[in-house]
């Protein structure tokens, strides 16, 4: 995807990044996107221990090339210094003059780095005394040992950095030369703000990595953060997260979940943000809950229905088309056959007659999975009972009429609290029975909480990715849009719901959504206009999810 206003994305390029920093350093570099406020050119690049993080929108490759080598220079040859009781002006000067080390260093090992970085040192010899063009002007000096910049505290920078150039492998240089010009500077009684300060040129990171900080900074709050899937949720009473529903809706039925079976998460998936055009990795959480057993669903009132369901279901062709070729009769002829024909009769051989071919449907050959909408909305009234009664009674003839013709399938619904609590309610799974411990979980569904699609139509075509199948088919039955308490901004999960639609396509799963209520329009632009089937009467919906699966696989 292209970036805006002319801009690249850190998504376009992020592949080629990986592969030119393991050719320069050896390394594959972990890389994450860098998300700030304001203006992107702002922003710089950040390091630590153990991931690189990039703006995600930035002018050129170029830039992005040069800041990924920079950072590997740092990680090659730096090492951090404690930052406790330092002044910031001695910190940023040290910084600076450890920048321009580790690129002697790396130009040393590779010169063509020095044309990488160069352009970007573009600043020209001023009168200005303010600390930011003196620290821009010093970092060129130090860069360019051919600038003259007029300045006698940059000139001195220069002239004591480039008198011995062996001293540069080692990093205590870099603290003494810092230590002496932030003295010198501090002598003039130049302002600095340490707060606002600007590394440049671009290319180079903030410097956060370089100092040991007794307490990490906390980094920006939509800066997604790899280590949050390994941390511990807080208890509650502790003063966190609220779990439950925003203040002021509806009380929810109680969690209908076995009390023997612990929230457990199982997965994390991406989250694409359409205001940056990238997916947010590992930013959300799916926890699985058991349902509660409760007594199984009675036998369908109307019988007839259940058999035409199953009537329905064992008709529906669902077989891999099996080629066969060399027949005596056929829908086509055989080219192949043909010809071999055709050169017998020429030799004077007697030539083989089986010389057509036909298709043959073999078995049955489908994977779906049925996912039903288990948000607090299921809980409106419909017909003599609620939304979610007539999703489970629809699901029971569906799955009734599944199980007996054999045909692959899985039942499970979802609801979400957040981006880190979405939880896959599984009623039965590919490999069990449809027999009545599932009835009996299907049975114990509660509506509850809000409804991120999304991740469920992504943890759902994970689960649909590994069967073996011609045809994989996600049916999703929905009363809804999406949303979530952690989302003002009702686009957001819908063209994230609409993302993951796409990336199930591009791996040969079918998404359906059955909508049972909700804006039309919305529908239509996450799963397209052919894709969604609307409804009319909620009441209806167990004679029409089996007619619907039918016509999908016939």
């Amino acid at each position: 995807m292209d970036g805006v206003d002319g801009n690249i994305t850190l998504a376009d390029v992020e592949r080629r990044l990986r592969a030119y920093g393991t050719a320069l350093w050896g390394v594959d570099p972990p890389l994450r996107p860098l998300v700030g406020e304001g203006d992107p050119a702002a922003l710089r690049p950040r390091f630590d221990a153990d991931l690189v993080r990039l703006p995600v929108v930035w002018p050129s490759l170029d830039l992005y090339r040069a800041a990924l080598a920079h950072v590997g220079a740092h990680r090659m040859f730096s090492r951090p210094w404690p930052a406790k009781g330092l002044k910031p002006l001695l910190i940023i000067v040290v910084s600076l003059v450890e920048d321009a080390r580790v690129e002697h260093l790396a130009m040393r090992r590779l010169p063509g780095l020095r044309r990488l970085w160069a352009p970007f040192h573009r600043v020209e010899p001023s009168p200005s005394l303010m600390a930011a063009d003196l620290l821009e002007r010093l970092a060129r000096a130090l860069f360019d040992a051919g600038y003259r910049d007029g300045n006698a505290w940059v000139d001195k920078g220069q002239r004591l950095f480039f008198e011995r150039p062996e001293r540069w492998d080692d990093p205590e240089f870099s603290l003494r030369l810092g230590g002496d010009l932030a003295g010198d500077l501090g002598k003039t009684r130049v302002q600095i703000n340490a707060r606002g300060h600007r590394v440049d040129p671009a290319y180079r990171d903030d410097n956060g990595g370089l100092w040991l900080h007794d307490t990490p900074p906390e980094p920006p709050r939509d800066t997604d953060d790899p280590l949050e899937a390994v941390r511990p949720e807080p208890m509650e009473g502790e003063g966190t997260r609220r779990t439950g529903p925003p203040q002021g809706s509806p009380s929810p039925p109680p969690l209908a979940v076995a009390e023997n079976t612990a929230l457990r998460p199982v997965a994390r998936h991406p989250e694409w943000d359409h205001r940056i055009g990238l997916h947010r990795p590992d930013f959300v959480q799916v926890i699985e809950a058991v349902p509660e057993h409760a007594p199984p669903l009675s036998t369908p009132a109307d019988a007839r229905l259940a058999q035409r369901v199953r009537a329905l279901v064992r008709h529906a062709v669902v077989a891999r088309p099996e080629r066969l070729r060399r027949q005596r009769e056929g829908d086509a002829l055989d080219l192949d056959a043909c010809i071999a024909a055709s050169a017998a009769r020429r030799h004077g051989h007697v030539p083989d007659l089986r010389v057509y071919r036909r298709v043959r449907r073999r078995g049955r050959d489908l994977s779906v999975l049925l996912l039903l909408d288990a948000s607090q909305s299921t809980n409106d009234p419909a017909g003599d009972g609620t939304v979610l009664d007539l999703e489970r009674r629809s699901a029971d003839l569906l799955a009734g009429a599944l199980a007996a013709v054999g045909d692959r399938f899985a039942l499970a619904a979802f609801r979400s609290d957040g981006r880190e609590a979405v939880h896959w309610l599984p009623v039965k799974r590919f490999d069990d029975a449809y027999d009545a411990a599932a009835r009996g979980r299907l049975a114990g569904l509660d509506g509850r909480w809000s409804t991120r699609m999304g991740a469920a139509i992504r943890h759902a075509g994970a689960t649909l990715a590994t069967q073996p199948t011609l045809r994989r088919l996600l049916l999703l039955v929905t009363d809804g849009e999406p949303s979530d308490i952690d989302c003002p901004d009702p686009r957001h999960l819908v063209e994230d719901a609409r993302k993951a639609v796409r990336e199930l396509a591009g791996r040969g799963i079918d998404v359906v959504c059955v909508a049972l209520g909700g804006d039309p329009r919305t529908h239509h632009r996450i799963f397209g206009r052919r894709n969604v089937l609307p409804v009319d009467r909620v009441e209806r919906l167990p004679e029409i999810l089996p007619a619907v699966y039918v016509r999908l696989t016939g």
